[in-house]
């Protein structure tokens, strides 16, 4: 019974954590990439930019206060490569926004080596009127697997630290 009602709540939470989250953001996607701040520098490999930074690509957007982007950007007669991306870490009230879900934390991280999205610190994903919230937010893109992670564990926690979902039932809309 307790395998059953962890493997339902796995199923549970899986249906509300974004299909593909930072998916739009590839290096193959063909649309172009929109990056604004206060301030950006790009020096040996890395691109800083900092103060209210905010990147846009169709419909999906990222805000943070500062973000780094290791690797190559390079421009050329081709236009801009971000092939050579290894890293991005955006740090600071960090927003992650498409159309049908935003996700919160503190600092989130790309990695293009192991094809993970990480996100820390107070962690919020909201999708729909459904809402989880825990301390990390890990999702592997080439398996579609998210895990959402608290701090503390088992009951002695109380509800501190501890990852939460409160689902909405869909006759709570119909009002």
């Amino acid at each position: 019974m307790k395998n059953i009602f962890k493997f339902f709540c796995w199923l549970l939470l899986l249906s509300f954590v974004p299909q593909k989250v930072f998916a739009q953001f590839a290096t193959d996607n063909d649309l172009p990439t929109e990056a604004t701040a206060d301030l950006i520098i790009n020096s040996n490999g890395t691109t800083i930019l900092s103060g209210q930074v905010d990147v846009r690509q169709g419909d999906t957007r990222i805000l943070a206060d500062k973000m780094k982007i290791f690797g190559g950007i390079t421009t050329g007669d081709e236009g801009s490569n971000t092939d050579d991306i290894s890293r991005i870490e955006a740090t600071g009230n960090f927003y992650y926004i498409t159309p049908d879900q935003e996700v919160r934390g503190d600092n989130g991280v790309y990695l293009k080596s192991s094809d993970t999205f990480t996100v820390r610190g107070n962690v919020i994903l909201l999708q729909g009127d459904n809402v989880v919230t825990g301390d990390t937010l890990i999702y592997d893109l080439k398996t579609e697997e998210a895990q959402v992670i608290g701090t503390c564990n088992g009951r002695s926690c109380g509800t501190e630290g501890r990852v939460k979902i409160l689902l909405k039932n869909s006759t709570d809309n119909e009002n």
